[in-house]
C-alpha cells in the first residue's frame, strides 16, 4: 500500500512538473514584433555575444570573415525571432539592429 502511494505521488509530481514548464500559448504566437535583423558586417568584431545571449537561438556564426578578420553573425532562422532586441542591446559595437517590417495595407 505504501509503495503504491509513493508511486502514485511520484507520477503526479512528474506530471505537474511537465505541465508547469509548458508555455501557455504556442511559441509561434509569442512574437513581440515582426522584424528584420540587420548586421553591419564591417563593424562587428566577432565577440559572439548576440549569438550566445539570443533566447531563441536565431543567430549563428558565418563561415566568411569580415574586414577585421572576424566571423560575423548571420541569421539562422528568422521565423524563430520574436523581436526582443537582446542582440542589439548586448552588442558592444552597435553592429546589429532590428528593423520593423513594413506591413502592407490592404
Amino acid at each position: 500500500m505504501e509503495r503504491d502511494l509513493m508511486s502514485q505521488l511520484t507520477k503526479q509530481t512528474s506530471l505537474a512538473t511537465k505541465l508547469a514548464s509548458r508555455p501557455f500559448t504556442a511559441p509561434q504566437k509569442l512574437k513581440l514584433r515582426d522584424v528584420e535583423i540587420v548586421v553591419i558586417e564591417d563593424r562587428c568584431k566577432g565577440c559572439s555575444f548576440c549569438i550566445e545571449f539570443c533566447p531563441r537561438d536565431v543567430l549563428e556564426q558565418d563561415t566568411k570573415l569580415n574586414v577585421r578578420g572576424a566571423h560575423v553573425p548571420r541569421v539562422k532562422d528568422l521565423d524563430l525571432c520574436v523581436g526582443c532586441g537582446v542582440c542589439e542591446e548586448i552588442c558592444p559595437d552597435f553592429a546589429i539592429f532590428l528593423v520593423d517590417k513594413k506591413r502592407e495595407k490592404t
